[in-house]
């Protein structure tokens, strides 16, 4: 589920708890660029599960990340940085993953009815491929 705010975080968490199914949370892609480190990491502490942090292709947030104690973060910059960067996330116990295509889930937007969106897209996403 891609979340823009503490609220629509806390819909999906509530809407696959009642299906009973396991999500992963993620900012939207390059959010770390508009949001900064510090607002996408709260946001996952106070969700009460870890957001995984989209950096972009910007290695420098990638490491504004890491030493801010994220550990879940998405990179889709070029390969060989990727590599580096995945060695740097793996000596913190980071899940670092490069991404080359966009991410695959429901990208929850601004003041539509989060709760909702999720159980329909979340009772559906079996119909779906990856």
């Amino acid at each position: 589920m891609i979340v823009h705010d503490l609220e629509q975080a806390r819909a999906a968490l509530e809407a696959a708890r009642a299906l009973g199914v396991a999500i992963e949370l993620r900012s939207a892609p390059d959010a770390t660029a508009y949001a900064g480190v510090g607002y996408l990491k709260a946001l996952g502490e106070l969700a009460g599960q870890d957001l995984r942090i989209d950096c972009g292709d910007d290695a420098g947030l990638v490491m504004a990340a890491l030493r801010t104690g994220c550990r879940r973060l998405a990179f889709s910059g070029p390969a060989d940085l990727a590599l580096r960067l995945a060695d740097m996330a793996a000596q913190l116990g980071a899940d670092f993953r490069h991404e080359t295509t966009p991410p695959h889930g429901l990208d929850l937007v601004p003041d539509a009815d989060a709760g909702r969106a999720c159980r329909e897209w979340l009772q559906g996403a079996g119909d779906r491929a990856p």
